[in-house]
């Protein structure tokens, strides 16, 4: 997906604020060529994000009230935890950054 943190970052943000400009980003840790940080959209709601650019692993998942309601990674292969069913594995292909986000960012304005 991306080559180094810095570049999946920058299009982080910038999507953040096209899609989901009232919320804010808190890094948890950053290191070389990883990052987990949250997208909080208020203090029940938020995006937690996964990131290693050395081993193309993503992991995005949406969390109410602490627990995740839908997601998508890469462990084992791309593939979704849909809305009502966040322990289920439906296989897709490569979603990109955008794709994920603006699904979340629906998903958002539903709840």
């Amino acid at each position: 997906m991306f080559a180094n943190i810095e570049d999946f970052l920058q299009e982080l943000n910038t999507l953040k604020q096209e899609l989901l400009p009232a919320s804010k980003i808190e890094i948890v840790y950053r290191r070389v060529g990883k990052v987990s940080l949250r997208i909080f959209i208020n203090k029940a709601l938020f995006i937690d994000v996964y990131s290693n650019t050395d081993t193309a692993r993503y992991d995005f998942s949406l969390i109410k009230d602490r627990k995740r309601i839908f997601g998508y990674d890469n462990l084992g292969g791309w593939h979704y935890h849909p809305l009502g069913k966040p322990d289920e594995h439906i296989k897709c292909k490569r979603p990109s950054l955008k794709y994920i986000l603006k699904e979340m960012a629906v998903l958002v304005l539903e709840l």
